[in-house]
Order: C-alpha cells, then sequence, then structure tokens
C-alpha cells in the first residue's frame, strides 16, 4: 500500500542562503562582536540587512520568526461541512473533519483540532483495512504520521509518528460521529472485503 503523496505538504529551504547567512553571521561578529544589521547603517546607505530579509521571507510564508512557534492555522470554510470523527491521540481528545478527496478514490481530506487554537491539515487513503494519512501544521511540510486498521464499524487505531523524531510515537484512535466517510472492512479470516463504494462505471460503451 503507498504513502500518502501530497506534495503541497512538502518544502525544502535552501542549505545555500541558510550557510551564507552563517557565515555572514560568524564574519561579522568577528569583526566587532555585533549582530547583523537589520537595516542600512546611516550615512553610507549599506549593510547587509540579513535579519530583515529573514523576517520578509518568514512573512511571505505566513510563519512568525524562527525563535518563535508557528502561527496555528485557521479552520477553512470548505471543510467546515464535512463530516466529524472524534476519539484520542495519546490522551488528548480530537476531533476531526474529513471527507472524500473528489479527485481520487480511496482518499480522504480534512483537518483536525486537538484543543487550543487552530486546526492541522489532513490528507490521508485506506486500502484492504489499512490506514494512512498525514499531517500538517502550517501547510507545506508534514509534521505527523497516522497508520492504523479500520475495524468492522468503521472506527481506526494505530500509532501516529513524529517524522522529525520517529522514536516519538503516539496510540490514536477515532470513529464516525454521524456520517461514515472510512468504510469500515470485515475483520473475519479470509474475507478480504471492505464496504467501500464501487468504482464508477465507464462512460465509454462497447457498442
Amino acid at each position: 500500500m503507498r504513502r500518502p503523496a501530497n506534495r503541497s505538504f512538502r518544502a525544502r529551504l535552501p542549505l545555500a542562503a541558510g550557510m551564507a547567512a552563517a557565515m555572514l553571521a560568524g564574519a561579522a561578529l568577528a569583526a566587532g562582536g555585533t549582530e547583523l544589521s537589520t537595516v542600512p547603517p546611516a550615512g553610507d546607505g549599506k549593510g547587509f540587512g540579513i535579519n530583515q530579509a529573514i523576517r520578509d521571507g518568514e512573512a511571505k510564508r505566513g510563519a512568525q520568526l524562527s525563535t518563535g512557534a508557528p502561527r496555528p492555522l485557521a479552520p477553512r470554510p470548505e471543510y467546515a461541512s464535512l463530516p466529524v470523527y472524534v476519539g484520542t491521540l495519546g490522551d488528548q481528545p480530537v476531533r476531526l473533519r474529513i471527507g472524500p478527496k473528489p479527485d481520487e478514490r480511496d482518499s480522504v481530506h480534512g483537518e483536525y483540532s486537538a484543543g487550543g487554537g487552530g486546526v492541522r491539515l489532513l490528507a490521508g487513503e485506506y486500502e484492504n483495512g489499512g490506514f494512512l494519512m498525514e499531517e500538517s501544521s502550517d501547510g507545506t511540510h508534514v509534521t505527523g504520521n497516522w497508520e492504523g486498521a479500520i475495524d468492522a464499524t468503521g472506527a481506526v487505531r494505530g500509532n501516529w509518528t513524529d517524522p522529525a523524531n520517529p522514536a516519538i510515537v503516539l496510540p490514536f484512535m477515532i470513529r464516525p460521529l454521524g456520517v461514515l466517510v472510512i468504510p469500515p472492512f470485515d475483520m473475519r479470516p479470509g474475507s478480504g472485503i471492505t464496504y467501500a463504494p464501487p468504482p464508477p462505471k465507464s462512460s465509454i460503451s462497447d457498442h
């Protein structure tokens, strides 16, 4: 079973920019023991302005400065009417709004909250009783991997893993609150039956 491939969650910052900033910082400290200038010094109109460039770049990405936590994402209006799943992640109660992806079969997307402000975006898929899902706290980077099994009621149980530190693993359980989105899986030995909707019929006729 392949893992969810939501490329919009993935982005990489150029290493060259970080190395250049570090080298400039070292040179400035060695010369005068001061921080890099955030604005051009008065009189000559020159200056590195590295700190301001970092602020400008992070402002464009919608995040706070690297020294602070990212801004929490606000709930998306298009997800407000999606079916609700509830459960726990570790010892925290979670509430998910998820629905089928319009362009992919056996896939879901949405968002979830675990108390406090903001939500995390979700994208996942299911197959043969297995369930995989990725989350993102900023809409760019993957900040959690959900992997579990679907039971005969449509509840999903498994483990959440921190992609930055795979040693951090939390158990999770989510179940539908009303409308069923993730189809249940028949757990009887040898059945191999899921209750997923049938594939759409082809509009191409043999006649």
